[in-house]
């Protein structure tokens, strides 16, 4: 197998949390031992691009694995064939890694409270904390896309990497989105590909 290496660099908004799951601790709702889990990431745009698909691509508009096996009693969605299903043979057509060593990482405890939604006031005992990775901070991670897929559906990752700027990450965390390296010197670049490269080369926010 052949793999394409896209390097992307994050920068969060506003505050981020990834929940660690555990109560144990200083905060609340502590922040996830890897900062922001490949897999987080990996799902963060899955969702995205669900909700912000491009014309010609095709999704289920599953993101339940449950749901997402039902769909697909025949040939998967575009979504899905990117990105991996239940009982997939090849698990998808790319894998995250971090680069970020998130214990160098400042991190900030913050407190919350909870908004009841009928009547928009401070639940009565709502406070809590939350640890967060303030805003403003770089993380880095590398995709490694299987060729194999093609370029029709590296495209669709392309643009499930410019979705995230419109969507959210973990605690709805705002986030920005840029590819630091040019995949066209490896693959060849149609002129739609090249304008979500040209997108995703700097920050845009």
């Amino acid at each position: 197998m052949t793999y394409l290496t896209i390097n992307v660099s994050i920068r969060n908004l506003t505050s981020l949390t990834v929940g660690g799951g555990s109560t144990i601790g200083s905060a609340d709702i502590p922040l996830n031992v890897f900062g922001v889990p490949p897999s987080s990431l990996k799902g963060a745009m899955r969702t995205a691009i669900h909700n912000l698909l491009p014309p010609g691509f095709s999704s289920c508009g599953e993101i339940e694995p449950s749901n997402i096996k039902m769909k697909h009693n025949t040939k998967p969605c575009d979504v899905c064939s990117l990105f991996g299903y239940p009982d997939s043979k090849d698990g998808g057509c790319f894998t995250i890694v971090s680069n970020t060593d998130i214990s160098k990482i400042n991190k900030f405890l913050i407190t919350r409270v909870s908004i009841d939604d009928k009547t928009q006031k401070a639940k009565r005992g709502s406070l809590f904390t939350q640890e967060v990775i303030p805003p403003n901070t770089e993380l880095n991670f590398t995709i490694y896309y299987n060729q194999i897929c093609g370029e029709r559906l590296l495209k669709l990752l392309l643009y499930s990497l410019l979705a995230l700027r419109y969507w959210r990450l973990g605690r709805n965390a705002m986030i920005d989105v840029k590819v630091n390296n040019n995949i066209c010197v490896k693959v060849k670049c149609d002129s739609e590909m090249n304008s979500i490269l040209s997108s995703l080369s700097s920050f845009l926010w």
